[in-house]
């Protein structure tokens, strides 16, 4: 479910410079080789070198606000090429990124949640039900319905949203950027718990800040500040600033 650059600016600026190179993984785990994400302009970002994500592992990514997080995550689903190195990802594995505030199209409700899934390729009756498991029942009984959903739904009911989005396309690779970070911490403890049973075999990856998330997590990287930028480096699982 990844997305290439849309923009022919973007593809030129990528085409004048060293882009970051997207290979297919022999191994089944996520690495990133002498990765330097930088800006359009060149300006550095994030260095990471020779860290691999291996399948089905639980990682949380942490680090200051505008450390670069989130390009990282789009780096690594391919629609950040500006930079230099290398990422792998395993042959055919799918990846989701899922950001703090999802995007609905203007649809029926069992429509919106499957985007970017085709019209009627998903069972109302299952995005029924896994809209009720992330603790929207009221909405489920409301699977029909036509609206413009990121308008009359509070960014909570979006974010559950998104959660039942990523469990009923089931990607092998989740990125979890703040998708619950507009939650209080018992309904991310509950949402965490449901993503653990309904997407077991998935390696979930996740941007936060809060403490209470290293509890959800085998394992962290910190990105720190080096010089001119930060790098991505593994540190004992202990809570987050």
């Amino acid at each position: 479910m990844s997305l290439k650059p849309k923009s022919a600016a973007a593809r030129a600026v990528a085409t004048a410079q060293p882009s970051i190179a997207l290979a297919p993984g022999e191994t089944s785990a996520i690495g990133f080789e002498r990765l330097a994400v930088r800006l359009p302009s060149g300006v550095p970002l994030v260095s990471a070198d020779a860290l691999r994500i291996k399948t089905g592992e639980r990682v949380l990514v942490s680090g200051p606000s505008g450390a670069g997080k989130s390009t990282l995550f789009r780096a690594l689903a391919g629609v950040w090429p500006f930079g230099a190195g290398t990422i792998s990802v395993p042959k055919g594995a799918r990846l989701m990124i899922l950001p703090q505030r999802p995007y609905f199209p203007i649809a029926p409700l069992a429509e919106a949640v499957a985007y970017p899934g085709e019209p009627g390729s998903y069972d109302a009756t299952q995005v029924a039900e896994l809209v009720a498991a992330v603790g929207l029942p009221d909405l489920a009984a409301r699977i029909d319905e036509e609206a413009h959903w990121n308008r009359i739904l509070s960014l909570g009911e979006q974010q559950r949203l998104g959660l039942a989005r990523a469990i009923l396309h089931a990607p092998d690779y989740l990125l979890l950027d703040e998708a619950t970070a507009s939650l209080d911490e018992p309904a991310e403890a509950a949402l965490y718990d449901l993503l653990e049973r309904r997407l077991a075999r998935a390696t979930i990856v996740s941007i936060g800040h809060r403490a209470t998330l290293a509890a959800f997590h085998g394992r962290r990287l910190d990105l720190a500040r080096e010089g001119d930028h930060y790098a991505l480096r593994e540190v004992s699982l202990a809570p987050a600033e």
